[in-house]
């Protein structure tokens, strides 16, 4: 039998796919620069309101400021459930009694505007914010923040995420770690990881 009992997904890119293509004069990789500059850390940290990021940003980076709003707004409505991962979340937490959560690195008003999509959030126990925790992934303190407030032990659980540095920040605190890149091998993962069934050629965790 497994000894994993705890499951912890990401959201962007893992539990949701989006679109960084927008009509505006933002092309994606700067879309993509923006969400990875300090200044969005911190938003995402919740230090900063919605407000004061985009400007912010907009000023870094020199492109009009209703362009980051409006990139931000067609990005947030490009967001599509992954709808066989949540199938398969739900199915191993019916049959392997799993706790379910959720930690991602997101603002709260983008948590808010997830949370309100059509999406079967009763599979989760639980979701995590960088905003509302005031720590983001992959600094140790996000992961023990929802460790600490979930009563999660760390040996009992499994993190999945699309980044392979917050997947090995989560293995230094001794939590199995799954880089979601190829759905179907992460699908295989995470059944042998809960004792489903042992599938050929699944990816090795790390």
């Amino acid at each position: 039998m497994s000894t994993f009992r705890t499951l912890i997904l990401d959201l962007g890119d893992v539990l949701f796919t989006w679109s960084a293509e927008t009509t505006t004069a933002i092309p994606p990789r700067q879309l993509k620069a923006i969400m990875d500059s300090p200044t969005w850390h911190d938003y995402e940290r919740g230090r900063l309101a919605q407000a004061a990021a985009y400007a912010r940003v907009a000023t870094e980076f020199a492109v009009p400021a209703a362009a980051v709003d409006e990139a931000f707004r067609q990005a947030r409505g490009s967001l599509r459930a992954n709808g066989a991962l949540l199938a398969l979340v739900r199915d191993l937490k019916a049959r392997r009694g799993l706790r379910v959560f959720a930690l991602s690195n997101i603002s709260r008003p983008d948590l808010d505007f997830v949370l309100a999509l059509d999406t079967d959030w009763a599979v989760f126990d639980g979701v995590y914010g960088s905003a509302a925790i005031g720590e983001r992934k992959p600094d140790r303190a996000a992961y023990e923040r929802v460790l600490e407030d979930a009563d999660i032990d760390p040996a009992t659980a499994v993190f999945v995420d699309d980044k392979l540095e917050n997947v090995e920040a989560a293995k230094a605190l001794g939590i199995h770690g799954i880089v979601f890149d190829k759905q179907e091998g992460v699908f295989a993962a995470l059944r042998k990881a809960f004792g489903d069934e042992v599938v050929e050629g699944a990816p090795e965790s790390i």
